[in-house]
């Protein structure tokens, strides 16, 4: 059997490039060389793409990491700021590991379907979607899926008669966010009037649009969904010394994240119904991931869906999978079967 030709983008523009590195590293080390021809792509955030013409050799893909691409050279190298996607190797199918703006919003999702490419993950407008906050809770609501209540605030429009409006009818504390920001960047909780200016302020300096959102105190969890396989179990996310899980509790160790999650069955249960129900919702394709909250009265509230979710070894989505015994090698392939299938 053919091995099949397998592009591995990774890197991109957004703020979370080098978590979508680390993903990318993550995938390449795992992928089995008896199935795949393996091409590692790095995006860089100035707009340069590197690859190279040979795949990996068995050495190289043990020992992949972000030096590979600086140590390229030869008539094989090719360093070109945005080529045409036909300038890269022939594949098969192309696996996203971005993760962000451009990468998981549907812009590159676009561009690969216009150069007839197949890829991981969701299509162009369940990416759209999800990647905005703001359209992702109408569609929650559409679909009656339980969301936080929320305001959102316009740069042009925005005055501080607005915002006191605004925290009248959700009250304190507040939480507001970039709407398409990711990986927890770009948010922050007032617990006053005064915090709740300046953090729109600051926002406001990145974003036209903020989602001003009801604090829901309670348990935070996430959940993935693979299509067609068993449900994996959630992941509770217990802070140490954040408030809630931004940047520095995902990926500096200030979070204790516990799969499979110590809920009782049926709330295990209507957690993974719910999240399934999100990416039907959504338009999702293959996986996803959605995070909720869970009140004192143990009722769900669905925050955000991920449709390029974290997939270094050790994330949340790889974490689960493990529980069902799907192993990171394995989930790889569930993945590129799944994503072979998909008829965009």
């Amino acid at each position: 059997m053919s091995r099949l030709r397998v592009l591995v983008f990774m890197g991109g523009f957004s703020t979370e490039h080098d978590v979508s590195v680390v993903s990318g590293t993550g995938i390449v080390r795992a992928m089995d060389p008896q199935k795949y021809n393996i091409h590692p792509v790095l995006i860089e955030k100035n707009g340069t793409w590197i690859w190279s013409s040979r795949e990996l050799s068995p050495y190289q893909k043990e020992n992949f990491s972000l030096n590979y691409f600086h140590s390229l050279d030869g008539k094989s190298a090719c360093k070109k700021r945005v080529p045409a996607l036909s300038e890269l190797p022939d594949c098969d199918l192309v696996f996203l590991a971005l993760h962000g703006k451009w990468g998981e919003d549907g812009h590159v999702q676009a561009l690969l379907e216009h150069w007839d490419m197949p890829y991981t993950g969701c299509g162009v407008l369940a990416s759209a979607l999800a990647m905005d906050k703001i359209k992702t809770k109408e569609i929650y609501q559409i679909n009656g899926i339980s969301t936080p209540d929320y305001e959102v605030l316009h740069k042009d429009s925005f005055s501080g008669d607005q915002l006191v409006s605004v925290a009248d009818r959700l009250g304190y504390p507040l939480v507001i966010k970039d709407p398409l920001g990711g990986s927890s960047l770009g948010i922050g909780i007032a617990a006053n009037l005064e915090e709740a200016g300046t953090i729109c302020s600051s926002l406001f300096n990145n974003t036209k649009v903020l989602l001003c959102e009801k604090f829901i105190k309670g348990r935070e969890a996430s959940c993935g969904y693979i299509e067609g396989e068993k449900p994996v179990p959630p992941t509770e996310l217990r802070m140490t010394t954040r408030e809630y899980f931004d940047f520095d509790a995902k990926y500096n160790g200030e979070c204790r994240e516990i799969t499979p999650a110590e809920f009782p069955e049926p709330l295990t249960r209507e957690i993974q119904e719910l999240v399934k129900k999100a990416h039907l919702a959504l338009g999702c394709d293959v996986y996803s991931r959605t995070d909720v909250l869970i009140d004192k009265q143990s009722k769900i509230w669905a925050i955000e869906t991920n449709t390029l979710p974290g997939f270094t070894p050790t994330s949340l989505l790889p974490q689960q999978a493990a529980c069902n015994g799907i192993s990171y090698s394995q989930l790889i392939d569930l993945i590129i079967e799944k994503s072979l299938k998909v008829k965009r």
